[in-house]
């Protein structure tokens, strides 16, 4: 069997080679996925820890994992006619599930299927762009009724929100879109690791969605406060970059207490 894992490797190599190299410059250059280089050692750090369970199972190698590695071939081949390079890294995924049931079956796929299914998360989506803007306009709106709220006059334009500090724009960087996609990585991990009902894990999951909205809510504002205290200059220069892990810390301290609200946490051996 070990033979014949090693054809599979210069195969996939060999038609995925230029999918590898765009996932990597990805991760590299996309400042939405920079942790892309996380997630397929998260997810090799959970299966190497599955290594004994993995090994107690009876290998039953299926011929119809044949037929899953040339349907992925295939889609690739579509991927690269059409330059879908989304499509391709699903495509990669699913050749590859195609080798791991016919090497070892659909027990074997069935028990790492969590760490296998994670690793979607190092494909750059193309529709993450699409809701920057809305992401953003809703920053700015809450930020603005919300300094207003506690004694800040603020007054929007457009994106730009203008105090008697000065005026700061809400960019594409401030949308608050990177601590959405990383909160809702941990917040996967985390449901995964916790032993609770499906209800549960659901409502981590989407608790991450307004965690993350309300964390750059919160640091934007912090931004306006420390401005209208000690100058544009110093919110800018020296509070901005602090601000993002600060405020990214507590919607992380959010997502514990969503966890802890369905009771005790409890967690799975797995690290």
């Amino acid at each position: 069997m070990s033979y014949l894992s090693i054809l599979f490797i210069p195969v996939v190599l060999i038609f995925y080679y230029n999918t590898l190299v765009w996932l990597v410059e990805s991760w590299m250059y996309n400042e939405y996925y920079s942790h892309g280089f996380l997630v397929p050692l998260i997810s090799g750090y959970i299966i190497w820890n599955m290594r004994k369970e993995l090994g107690s199972i009876d290998k039953k190698p299926s011929q119809f994992g044949l037929a899953i590695f040339a349907l992925g071939i295939i889609i690739q081949g579509i991927s690269v006619l059409w330059t879908i390079r989304f499509l391709s890294g699903i495509s990669l995924l699913i050749t590859l599930a195609g080798a791991i049931i016919y090497l070892y079956g659909w027990e074997f796929i069935k028990k790492i299927k969590f760490p296998f299914l994670f690793l979607v998360l190092m494909i750059p989506v193309p529709f993450i762009y699409l809701i920057t803007s809305p992401a953003q306009m809703i920053s700015v709106l809450a930020t603005t009724n919300l300094a207003n709220l506690i004694g800040i006059p603020a007054v929007r334009d457009g994106l730009i929100i203008t105090i008697p500090a000065g005026a700061f724009e809400v960019g594409v960087e401030c949308s608050g879109i990177n601590s959405l996609i990383s909160l809702f990585m941990i917040g996967i991990i985390f449901a995964y690791v916790l032993e609770g009902s499906n209800l549960m894990k659901a409502t981590i999951l989407i608790s991450t969605i307004p965690l993350a909205l309300a964390g750059n809510i919160l640091r934007i504002t912090s931004i306006l406060v420390v401005a209208g205290k000690y100058g544009q200059e110093a919110a800018i220069n020296y509070f901005h970059d602090f601000s993002s892990i600060l405020l990214f810390s507590v919607a992380l301290v959010g997502l514990f207490v969503v966890g802890r609200c369905f009771g005790r946490l409890r967690f799975k051996k797995i690290f």
